[in-house]
């Protein structure tokens, strides 16, 4: 086991998010557990070196525009040279030309995708957490790729699985409300939903708003939560987020990793969609229940925001039910099933070769 090293190849940045690098963490820390190697490849986001490190990973620059010829390069160079068992590529500017010059890697590879209107690469398996996922959307399939299909395979970081705490009940109503847009939030959606709630004016209500170290409106936010009537207070890059989830009543959101992180910490949830890859599981949470899709944020007016905030501040059986569908879709296993399928691919190759 020791000598195994798992390449990552992920970026995060102010229009991109970190989504793509924190659920690459939860991955590291899986693989980590069995005491392999981890290497982040990054071209974007060294705002979140600290973090990985923090996990025991390494850290190695792709000095390439992300996406390019030149990324996919050295990439192939990093993959010889740290002998790894495994690649994974996590983004949307991985192509079929980055990926035609991987073609002769000797690693296997992984390919997390969000979204079955990608193109695909020839892998060893395809990553697809979305709870809409099907094997039927995948027309290209050559005998060899892994499907990994559906929230089971969800990545959730050890913070969340290490988390210890009892949701008792459900309040009459909702009083303590959690804001998260993830790392960067470049539409600033948070001050949107801030000033939303404001409309909401016969309720005392807390809300914390969670920014990452990516936003850039914070003069703006910061000004807002000044002048709020409910109990607002701000905070910048939490590291505490199973905390904080675990003492929200309600949480807004977009449609991203945080969805399945609320939905294992059985947080009802309002889902805001900021990106196409995410209308289909928004739509998903949605249609079964697991939480209330509020739709695209281009199409959604304040005062139409506050009364759908309304509606779920005071239904708490509405709530309930929210959180009941969610937890079934998230146990909090995926990364180990993901790793374990990961192992088993390699040790049969193994096999053959012996």
């Amino acid at each position: 086991m020791p000598g195994r090293t798992l390449l990552i190849r992920a970026d995060a940045g102010a229009e991109i998010g970190a989504g793509h690098v924190m659920r690459c963490i939860a991955l590291a820390q899986a693989w980590q557990k069995t005491g392999a190697r981890t290497i982040f490849a990054l071209a974007a986001g060294a705002e979140f070196e600290e973090r990985i490190r923090s996990e025991g990973a390494e850290i190695a620059r792709i000095s390439a525009k992300p996406g390019s010829p030149e990324d996919a390069v050295q990439t192939l160079h990093l993959c010889i040279h740290s002998e790894a068992e495994w690649l994974v590529l996590d983004g949307y500017h991985f192509s079929s030309e980055y990926c035609r010059i991987l073609e002769n890697l000797s690693a296997r590879l992984l390919l997390l995708d969000d979204g079955p209107q990608r193109r695909l690469c020839n892998c060893d398996i395809v990553l697809n957490p979305d709870p809409d996922a099907s094997i039927d959307a995948y027309p290209r399939r050559d005998g060899r790729t892994r499907f990994l299909l559906g929230p089971q395979y969800a990545l959730l970081r050890r913070e969340f699985l290490d988390s210890h705490f009892e949701r008792l009940n459900v309040p009459e109503k909702a009083g303590r409300v959690l804001v998260t847009f993830g790392g960067s939030d470049p539409r600033n959606l948070t001050l949107q939903v801030l000033k939303a709630l404001e409309i909401i004016d016969d309720l005392k209500l807390e809300v914390t708003l969670v920014a990452g170290a990516g936003y850039q409106h914070r003069a703006r936010l910061e000004s807002a939560v000044k002048k709020s009537s409910h109990a607002a207070k701000l905070l910048w890059d939490a590291k505490a987020m199973p905390e904080l989830m675990a003492k929200a009543d309600l949480a807004i959101t977009a449609g991203g990793g945080t969805c399945y992180e609320l939905a294992f910490m059985k947080v009802p949830m309002i889902i805001i969609t900021t990106a196409e890859n995410q209308e289909r599981a928004a739509r998903t949470f949605g249609r079964v229940l697991a939480a209330v899709d509020a739709g695209w944020f281009s199409s959604l007016e304040e005062s139409a925001l506050a009364a759908r905030f309304r509606n779920v501040i005071c239904d708490p059986g509405l709530r309930r039910t929210l959180v009941e569908n969610a937890a079934r879709m998230v146990d909090g296993k995926g990364a180990q099933r993901v790793v374990e399928t990961m192992l088993a691919i390699s040790q049969g190759a193994r096999q053959v070769i012996a």
